[in-house]
């Protein structure tokens, strides 16, 4: 009995200092973060310092938007990783790569497989060693702060848990008829209209409204009155129109404030057939915290006070021109 309750006090204890050590808005009553690393973002996109086994740390970027992680060809071949390849219907040519042990700060993801690309020339972002889909974080909380510069990632959840609010629910839907599942949130809005949007990491610009829905949500006139802007790392380099946006929010609460655009596909921007109306990026989650619960398919959109960066100076040097090659 005794031994019991002295767990169950730790417990409580335990969680306690980990809440109040986290900004508010952050903390997760119950939920413990066995990686809080400091978020680097590099050629526009949340990264995260990873190493291989016993390697060194590399630049991995966070893609949520994505149900294969990849790892740079080079990087895989410095890091000894085995190598398969992907048997048909894929094309010939296509390998994955084992990776035993994949470290974030006290985070050890194991057994891994990674698509192994050429980074150099499959137009991605030349910093990065590789990509985290949002496959990595089965059952477990990934909470990218973008107010505070910090990512979070959970210990496997076994229970249902209440992430803060305003949160909603996600599903994972086909990008098309015939493309992968993807993570689709409800609770978006423009102009007070509701938004099925998914949730991209690596799409560097704020809401994509897609060609199916621009006269459901009456956006026909800002798709005429919009200007082009390259993208160089979706769908293999694409313009996308932009224009000034109106109220783009989650559950009333507003993003992007400040630097509001609204976005609409040309035709090289691949489309989801009408599954979905748009896609969220990172010009929409500049100042918030992004909370996805991959145990109970639920999202979390927070504004936190405004506050100094939690990241002491020599973190902050951690730009992209720190990362740039370094570990090659």
């Amino acid at each position: 009995m005794t031994s019991t309750v002295l767990r169950t006090l730790c417990g409580v204890l335990c969680s306690a200092i980990v809440a109040a050590a986290l900004p508010a808005g952050a903390a997760i009553p119950g939920v413990e973060f066995e990686a809080d690393v400091p978020l680097v973002i590099a050629d526009g996109m949340p990264c995260v310092g990873a190493r291989i086994g016993g390697g060194p740390v590399l630049l991995f970027g966070i893609d949520t938007g994505d149900v294969t992680s990849v790892v740079d060809a080079k990087v895989a071949k410095s890091a000894g990783l085995v190598q398969t390849p992907i048997p048909p219907p894929t094309p010939p040519g296509y390998v994955m790569a084992a990776v035993p042990e994949l470290h974030i700060g006290g985070l050890t993801l194991e057994h891994r497989n990674e698509l192994v690309l050429d980074f150099a020339t499959n137009q991605m972002p030349p910093t990065l060693a590789g990509t985290l889909a949002y496959t990595a974080f089965k059952d477990r909380i990934l909470q990218i702060d973008y107010a505070t510069h910090r990512v979070r990632i959970s210990r496997v959840l076994t229970a249902p848990v209440e992430i803060p609010g305003p949160a909603d629910h996600f599903s994972l839907i086909t990008f098309g008829a015939k493309g992968p599942p993807i993570v689709v949130a409800q609770g978006f809005e423009i102009d007070g209209k509701p938004v099925t949007a998914q949730v991209d990491s690596m799409y560097t610009g704020s809401l994509l409204i897609y060609g199916a829905s621009i006269d459901k949500l009456g956006m026909g006139d800002a798709a005429k009155a919009a200007k082009g802007e390259f993208f160089p790392y979706t769908d293999g380099g694409v313009t996308m129109k932009g224009t000034a946006a109106g109220v783009e929010s989650f559950h009333g609460l507003a993003l992007g404030v400040g630097e509001a655009t609204v976005y609409f596909p040309t035709p090289g921007v691949h489309e989801p057939d009408g599954l979905f109306d748009a896609t969220v990026g990172l010009k929409l989650l500049k100042d918030a915290v992004l909370t996805l619960d991959f145990h109970d398919g639920t999202i979390s959109v927070q504004r936190p006070a405004p506050q100094a960066s939690a990241l002491p100076s020599s973190d902050m040097a951690n730009d992209q021109r720190t990362w740039t090659h370094r570990a090659w």
